[in-house]
């Protein structure tokens, strides 16, 4: 299905490869699955990457991903995270709330969260296919190097990636021009002029 109405029997590769559905909408899930509560609350004390290998699964089906794969995939996606458990619930005594860290990723931006998979399972899927891909990206300053992390190294994915020369942070745009992998490609832009 499609965020404009369009229906659409797309495997999670096509999705995945495709990134938006023929009439220009998101894609989204045919069938969306129904857990018990029983089912919720043994997940309770899961850690984040025992409760993706639980999710994923929902819809990836085996004949996509076998099992085995798709759990190396999704242990290989948080090897750079610099916190065994991903994310971290803290408990803040002075205003009495929690907060949930979400910047333990590789570049410290919550995107690090998704992106970090998704590089793992373009790459897998491109692996597979014996293609290429180029990846092109405009950012203000997170999703760039997320983006560039997920994929650098790959020899199935190039990324380029625009971003606003002179406009984003320094820690944003090192992140960015200090990836020297040979499928990276950053591009410091001011209007229709490349800078850097």
């Amino acid at each position: 299905r499609s965020t404009r109405g369009g229906n659409y029997n797309a495997s999670f590769e096509e999705v995945l490869l495709s990134g938006y559905a023929p009439d220009g909408g998101m894609y989204l899930p045919n069938h969306i699955p129904k857990l018990d509560l029983s089912v919720i609350k043994s997940w309770k004390g899961l850690s984040y990457i025992e409760l993706v290998k639980k999710i994923i699964p929902l819809f990836i089906s085996p004949e996509e991903i076998p099992s085995q794969d798709l759990e190396q995939l999704i242990d290989g996606s948080f090897e750079k995270f610099d916190d065994p458990s991903i994310v971290k619930l803290e408990y803040m005594d002075r205003v009495h709330k929690y907060v949930l860290e979400l910047f333990h990723g590789p570049t410290g931006a919550f995107k690090d969260l998704a992106l970090s998979i998704v590089g793992k399972l373009l790459d897998y899927f491109l692996k597979k296919s014996g293609e290429r891909a180029i990846i092109i990206v405009g950012t203000s300053g997170d999703t760039g190097s997320a983006a560039i992390e997920s994929v650098r190294g790959s020899e199935h994915i190039d990324i380029i990636v625009l971003y606003p020369y002179g406009r984003i942070s320094q820690i944003q745009e090192s992140q960015m021009i200090t990836a020297t992998e040979s499928n990276v490609h950053i591009f410091g832009v001011d209007g229709y002029e490349i800078i850097y």
